[in-house]
């Protein structure tokens, strides 16, 4: 049996994590154009990842409440990982094995909220989203405002842990959706 040391076997979930997105991102379907970000060269990916030591929970969460479709999963000696997808963008969630710093903020807020978004999607209605997510109870850090000289229109929501997330919804000078941002 070979043991690797924490620096390899964190080189080797590294990888094994980057080969899951790159191959996801070469088989999965483009999906509508109202959910991608567009390039001039043609439609393009995006990508993050974030840790959570609510592992179960968040795979959950990103599933039910923004309606990402797990792509695979991993068990690692140091924890779990998986890749979600929705329309095109690509969430990678790792489990940590330490609980997030505690904070003297509201009650029932167990972690500080970070404090830019880690992860911003489009979406075709923010207004309609935001209403959407509300009632399904999750937390809402800024309601739909305008921004970038009239370009977007946004509102900032909070994952099930401490994740800030933007939704953005580019429009054009018609009050239309734009779906390349431009």
């Amino acid at each position: 049996m070979t043991t690797c040391s924490p620096s390899s076997s964190s080189l080797r979930r590294s990888i094994l994590a980057s080969l899951a997105v790159m191959i996801a991102a070469a088989v999965l379907p483009a999906g509508p154009p109202q959910a991608l970000a567009q390039s001039p060269s043609g439609s393009q990916s995006s990508s993050t990842s974030i840790r959570t030591p609510d592992f179960d929970e968040s795979l959950r969460w990103y599933q039910d409440k923004l309606g990402f479709r797990l792509i695979g999963s991993t068990n690692f000696v140091q924890g779990r990982n998986a890749v979600l997808e929705r329309s095109g963008f690509l969430l990678e969630i790792t489990e940590v094995d330490h609980v997030l710093q505690e904070t003297s903020g509201p009650p029932g807020r167990s972690a500080e909220v970070t404090r830019t978004p880690v992860i911003s999607l489009l979406v075709p209605d923010v207004d309609r989203e935001i209403a959407r997510l509300r009632k399904a109870g999750v937390e809402v850090l800024q309601d739909p405002q305008d921004e970038l000289d009239g370009r977007y229109r946004t509102a900032q929501i909070r994952d099930n842990g401490r994740h800030r997330i933007e939704l953005r919804e580019p429009i054009d000078e018609s009050g239309g959706f734009n779906p390349v941002g431009r």
